[in-house]
């Protein structure tokens, strides 16, 4: 329940809202609306405090307020409230837009990252593949290089044990 202080804060914030008579100790107030609800009673509750005594504050309009100004007053508050709110945390649609802008940009910078390792990827393929023909050029190389050591290599030892028999006998006479 407002206090007196926001009671007169409340109502200074509301135009129109200068005949609405001030609550009232004691008073159980009760205002039947027939316009768009139905019937409603307000009972007041009382609060009971030991240093001064008992006091009870009315937790209803009064008759003199109508729908207008219990709109009024409501929407006030909530206003006062959102401005707050809006105070505290900023313009949301600025956020969203900011927010948007770099989810945006994060989605650009995925792109670019992915074409540069689709090309990275392409590149190093394009190196193991000039690895692999020079890996089997040297294979039909070496291949080739034993064929022409096949072919040479009887004739080579063929000239080699004549020679070292000519060397023998050429020992042989020198002795």
């Amino acid at each position: 329940m407002p206090n007196e202080k926001e009671y007169q804060n409340i109502k200074a914030g509301v135009e129109g809202f200068d005949d609405v008579p001030e609550p009232t100790g004691g008073e159980t107030v009760t205002e039947t609306v027939t316009e768009t609800i139905p019937e409603t009673t307000y009972a007041q509750p009382s609060y009971t405090n030991t240093n001064y005594g008992q006091l009870e504050y009315p937790t209803a309009p009064s008759k003199g307020l109508d729908m207008e100004m219990i709109h009024g007053v409501i929407e006030a508050v909530v206003n006062e409230k959102w401005d707050e709110l809006i105070s505290k945390i900023g313009n949301i649609a600025v956020w969203k837009e900011k927010v948007t802008n770099d989810v945006v940009a994060i989605k650009q910078e995925l792109v670019r990252l992915e074409e540069n390792f689709r090309g990275l990827q392409n590149a190093i393929l394009g190196k193991v593949k000039d690895y692999d023909e020079g890996v089997r050029g040297i294979h039909s190389e070496m291949k080739a290089l034993e064929k022409v050591f096949e072919k040479i290599l009887e004739p080579l030892t063929s000239n080699i044990k004549d020679l070292n028999r000519v060397t023998e006998e050429l020992k042989k006479i020198k002795r």
